[in-house]
């Protein structure tokens, strides 16, 4: 079968994943009140107790803003208590008030002096008043465990360059070497570093080997290169680097605008200019990898201390509206979008998400205006188009969907490999609004495409499967769909489904057990497995696989068929069978 998916194409309460140390069992210790020798405790005010464990349980649902409030109170009474100062600074960061954590740190120093997260903060701080003896000083008390074995390489590499030590700078990045995966982060700074120094022989040497290496595809970095090269008189070079990127990557924006200031004779926008903002770069590249790991809420935090050091940072804040929208937190997210101006080169994909973030908020009428309003500001741009369908989709207005999938491929010149999506999410409006002639034409456009995509094999050889038509084409493509995707339970599921349809039933069983292994919690795999079940004549786990698949809630099409399979039996004719 296949599984519809909508939408569009917190910190840990301890931070301990990126700043721990002695002080790491934080998240886990009590407060000193509740530590007495004697079994007993100190006189308190009742409203304590609350207000800490209402604290607790606010950081433990990721709602920083009541856990802070709740701190706040209990702090009141309690303002020198080590744990509960560190829980204030905790939901702070979680909250991005960094100015609030800022004020806690020196207290929580004061009661534990190495807590990793308190002198973090404290090492921000002192880098954004470029005092880097200092801000060396804080990061030299965190741990080396957690996310610190990526950040704080990179932030020591500028503090060191802060206070002149290029060479010193350049080799506390080698302690990245001792994991996987940091090669091209590793060397993009190593090219920064270099330049920000000013060794222009090294920064050529850096900059080239990085644009060869993995690294090359990161758009930070050919941005960074192309200003060094117009800096250094060099702009036709840097032209070529930027023709040559949107050659491969031609809905860039970022590096569309370069272009376009080159074409205008304007200088070009250091990415990188000193090395305050080169640890803000350093911050907003370790948040890009973490949040890659799910890890959104620490991710976050960086963010927010990137726009600390800098402020002025448009691709950081479009990044930490993007972790807001992860946790499902829209407000917030519309709040951040707002705040990009629209002439950026992030200006229009933030009104774009702005809208989605809109719709996600109950607005769905106001949403669709905002991306009607961008389509027509962008005649020639589909991505404002794409998300109105999305809208459309996601409330399972499947029509509405379709005819707006179909404006945004109206709108394109020719068909390139990369827009394989778009007539696959029309085919699943088509299919879903019960146009299935226009929805076969677009998933089979699809598979042109993008021949050996498993999602769209799986959908139209289902698609065919379920309606008993071109079924040893679909086997085919079913079983290539496998292969590409074993663990899937859905396409699993539909290459039972076909062995059950040409009446192999034995083999349809052996994949529909796996398909239920993979998706237990499916109902329409469930039953497609009771059904087999029954046609080997194994009635009973028949009857208790339909069983099971009612209490998995199906749908209300599903379920009366089920009942009456429950009562009935499957009949003898499989064609009948739907």
């Amino acid at each position: 079968m296949f599984k519809l998916v909508f939408g569009s194409v917190f910190l840990t309460v301890a931070l301990g994943a990126c700043a721990t140390s002695s002080a790491s069992n934080e998240g886990n210790s009590l407060p000193g009140m509740f530590q007495d020798a004697g079994g007993t405790v100190e006189e308190s005010p009742p409203s304590y107790f609350g207000q800490y464990l209402a604290g607790r349980e606010a950081l433990r649902e990721q709602d920083a803003d009541a856990a802070l409030l709740y701190f706040d109170e209990a702090l009141r009474n309690r303002e020198s208590d080590s744990v509960l100062l560190g829980l204030t600074m905790q939901a702070a960061l979680a909250k991005g008030d960094v100015q609030r954590a800022k004020a806690l740190a020196p207290r929580v120093v004061g009661q534990s002096e190495d807590n990793s997260t308190a002198n973090l903060v404290l090492a921000i701080e002192a880098l954004r008043q470029k005092d880097f003896p200092a801000a060396q000083s804080y990061l030299e008390k965190t741990g080396d465990n957690g996310f610190n074995v990526l950040l704080k390489p990179l932030l020591m590499a500028w503090v060191k360059l802060g206070q002149g030590q290029t060479d010193t700078a350049i080799s506390e990045l080698d302690a990245l070497d001792k994991y996987n995966g940091f090669d091209a982060l590793k060397q993009y700074q190593i090219a920064l570093l270099s330049d920000v120094s000013g060794n222009r022989a090294r920064a050529d040497e850096e900059y080239a080997r990085a644009l060869d290496g993995p690294s090359g595809r990161a758009v930070r970095l050919v941005q960074s290169y192309g200003f060094y090269l117009d800096r250094t008189g060099r702009r036709e070079e840097a032209r070529k680097i930027f023709e040559d990127y949107i050659e491969q990557y031609p809905l860039s924006p970022t590096i569309h605008l370069e272009l376009v200031d080159l074409a205008s004779d304007r200088p070009l926008t250091p990415v990188v200019e000193n090395a305050v903002d080169g640890a803000a770069e350093a911050l907003y590249s370790a948040a890009s990898i973490i949040g890659q790991e799910r890890a959104v809420g620490v991710a976050a935090t960086y963010i927010y201390f990137a726009l600390d050091l800098k402020p002025n940072f448009p691709m950081a804040r479009v990044l930490l509206a993007e972790t807001a929208e992860d946790r499902g937190r829209w407000q917030e997210a519309l709040n951040l979008y707002s705040e990009v101006k629209a002439q950026s080169a992030h200006g229009r994909n933030a009104q774009i998400r702005a809208a989605w973030a809109t719709y996600k908020l109950g607005n769905i009428d106001e949403a669709k205006a905002m991306l009607e309003s961008v389509a027509a500001s962008y005649p020639k741009d589909i991505e404002a188009l794409v998300v109105l369908a999305d809208v459309s989709r996601d409330s399972k207005d499947w029509e509405t969907a379709a005819q707006d999938y179909g404006r945004a491929i109206e709108r394109l010149p020719d068909f390139q490999q990369r827009h394989w999506s778009l007539f696959y999410a029309r085919g699943i409006a088509y299919e879903q609004s019960k146009q299935w002639p226009l929805a076969e034409a677009d998933l089979i456009k699809s598979l042109e495409l993008q021949p050996n995509h498993p999602q769209v094999l799986n959908y139209l050889a289902y698609s065919w499967v379920d309606r008993n038509e071109n079924l040893e084409q679909a086997k085919d493509m079913l079983i290539k769909a496998v292969s590409l995707r074993p663990r899937d339970g859905f396409i699993v599921d539909s290459l039972g489904w076909l062995y059950y349809r040409l009446g192999d039933y034995d083999d349809a069983v052996t994949q529909l057990e796996k398909a239920v292994s993979l998706e237990a919690a499916d109902p329409t795999i469930t039953d497609h497995l009771a059904d087999a079940y029954w046609r080997v004549g194994r009635r009973e786990e028949a009857r208790y696989q339909w069983q099971r698949a009612l209490w998995l809630e199906p749908s209300t099409e599903l379920a009366p068929l089920i009942r009456e399979k429950l009562k009935s039996g499957l009949q003898d004719d499989i064609k009948a069978e739907k």
